[in-house]
Formats: structure tokens, sequence, C-alpha cells
């Protein structure tokens, strides 16, 4: 019964009789009834169903026939939901399995170079599904130098997860090689657009930091642009040159940009998730919003309450609105040479 007028419906025969479910279950009807040719109502209470019209052997046979179909249709959707929910709980447990590996994957150092004093690097990843795109990495290249990378894979869920996982494995094994910052990601990007029938890029941005001297050397990937404070002062954005994402074009070029950071000089990386989160009212988080955050900490925080700090603002600002992407932060602060 979806509407009075409903053209959903089936013909009685002559000798036949429908049931209703709804006297015996004492429900509202759920079906109406309309005849076809002049026809004779008997309006009949439900005590004197049960105490007259029961006992005719037709009606009883119909009512048990009907009765049984509805157990029977209720027993298969009932199986039905059961095999559902158990391959849901399934997928669910193989998914946080998924989420553990893909997060094992990442330093979790605090500091992320314990044994590179010049420079104190901290950071968070919180996914927005069990597994997500967002990626940060940060390890040593040598004594001398460590590298800090973060980066964005499209979409969500596990296809972004795998092309993840590739993107990091080949950013370790490249870096670690000789070879100019500039032509080692040309050679990543020229490697991601092999085979990507799927069309799935990443941004990054990657940092090669000489911890003696404070030299940063830096590509920029269709990232957004971190933030730099200079002894104290408030962020700002840090220079560099506009660059395309990786595993679109197979014959990019990538530009190698450098800063001197002097100690006390302050770093914060981020991905999108940060200044596009979106309160209730849809309202963007923005990339001004951040930069006023940061700002705000006290002169010389240390890089774990910068990134607590901004983390505590987005998810603030959302006020329990569902996160939409992944929020990843890292944030450094350059102490200068050991001795100085």
């Amino acid at each position: 019964l979806d509407a009075a007028d409903s053209q959903i419906g089936f013909s009685i025969p002559p000798g036949e009789c429908i049931g209703e479910m709804s006297i015996i279950e004492d429900r509202l009807t759920s079906a109406t009834v309309v005849a076809v040719a002049d026809s004779t109502v008997l309006t009949m209470h439900k005590d004197l169903f049960w105490d007259k019209f029961v006992h005719l052997p037709g009606v009883v046979r119909n009512l048990l026939q009907l009765m049984t179909q509805r157990m029977r249709q209720d027993n298969r959707v009932i199986r039905e939901s059961q095999v559902n929910q158990l391959r849901y709980e399934h997928l669910q447990k193989e998914l946080e399995m998924a989420g553990k590996i893909q997060t094992s994957m990442l330093p979790h150092n605090i500091p992320l170079f314990p044994d590179h004093p010049q420079v104190d690097v901290a950071a968070t990843l919180e996914p927005q599904r069990e597994v997500g795109g967002d990626f940060y990495d940060a390890f040593p290249l040598d004594d001398e130098r460590v590298c800090l990378i973060i980066g964005d894979v499209s979409g969500k869920g596990m296809p972004a997860a795998i092309f993840m996982v590739r993107v990091v494995t080949l950013l370790r094994m490249s870096l670690t090689k000789e070879a100019e910052l500039d032509h080692t990601i040309q050679a990543i990007n020229q490697i991601l657009c092999q085979n990507n029938e799927e069309c799935m890029f990443v941004t990054l941005v990657v940092g090669v930091l000489e911890v003696s001297t404070g030299r940063l050397r830096y590509v920029n990937g269709g990232h957004n642009p971190p933030f730099l404070a200079r002894q104290g002062q408030p962020f700002g954005l840090l220079p560099m040159s506009r660059g395309m994402l990786l595993g679109v074009f197979e014959h990019a070029s990538f530009s190698v940009d450098e800063v001197v950071l002097e100690p006390g000089d302050e770093l914060v990386l981020y991905t999108d998730g940060v200044t596009e989160a979106e309160n209730p009212q849809l309202e963007m988080f923005s990339m001004e919003r951040a930069l006023e955050i940061v700002s705000s900490a006290p002169v010389g925080a240390d890089p774990v309450a910068l990134v607590k700090q901004l983390e505590e603002a987005v998810i603030e600002y959302a006020r329990g609105w569902s996160q939409s992407d992944d929020i990843t932060i890292m944030a450094l602060r350059y102490e200068g040479p050991v001795g100085a």
C-alpha cells in the first residue's frame, strides 16, 4: 500500500482468496482490494473472524500457506543478511589489517631523527578511512643529509593505499642513490606514468636537508606550499617553483629550489586535508587560517606542539563534521650545527 492509486498488484481469480496478515498481527493494513464489478462488502470484527471464520477449512488452508510463504521469505532474507554481515565484517578486518600495515611503513620515532640532533622533526597522519592515500616519510641519507617527504595520492580507500605504497617504495629506493634531486623525481614520475590505466596521481614535496649547514634543497610536485618561519617571525609561504603532480605527464620536468635555514627556523608541511577540511556550513579551513594557527604558537614551540596545535584546530573547526580527507602534518625545527 504505497499509494491510494497504486498500480502494484495482482488479480485474484474466482474461487481464490487473499489473506491480509494485519488482522492476525494486529497491525495496520498493508494492502487494499479493488473490485472490478459490483460487490457486496461484509465488514467483520476481528473477534468474529477468530470465532467463526477461521473454522472454515479453505480459509485456514490459505492462511497457513500465506504464513508459510512469508516465513520462508523472512528466513531467506535473514540468511542473506547474515551472509552479507559476515562478508562485511571480514572485509572490515582486512581493511583494518591493511591500515596497520600501511601505517607501519611510516616512521614513528619522536623525534624522527634521534641520531641527528641538528634537526627536530615530528609528524602525524589521521586517515579518513581505514586506509588512505596520504603519507609522510623521514629518513637519513647519510651522516650529513636527511630526507623529508609529504604526499597525497588521488582517490580514497584501497586503490589510493596501494598507489601510495608504490610511491613510498620508489622514493626510498631512488633517493638513496647518488643523483640530482630533480632527475630522481623525474625518473619516479616516468615510472608512475607507465601502465597507469586508472590515471592515479600523487602530489608531494621532497626535501633534502644538510644538517650541518641548514641548506635545504626541495622539489615541489604539485603540492601545497609549506609554511616557513624565520627565527620566531610569523609563518609565511616557503618560496617554491610550481611543479606538476606525478603520474600524469611522462615528460614533465621538475625544478630544485633551495633555502638556507638558520638555527630556530621552523617549517610546516601539510596535505590538503588540512586546508580543505569543512565545518557543518561547508566552509573550508583554508590556508590563511592554517597560517594564523601556526603563527600563534609560542616562539620556539617544538615540532610536536606545532603539529598538535594545527591538528586540534582543524578538528575543532570541523565540529564533528565528517572528515572528507586524510589529515597529514609534518613540522621541522632547525637547531643548527652541534656545539654551535
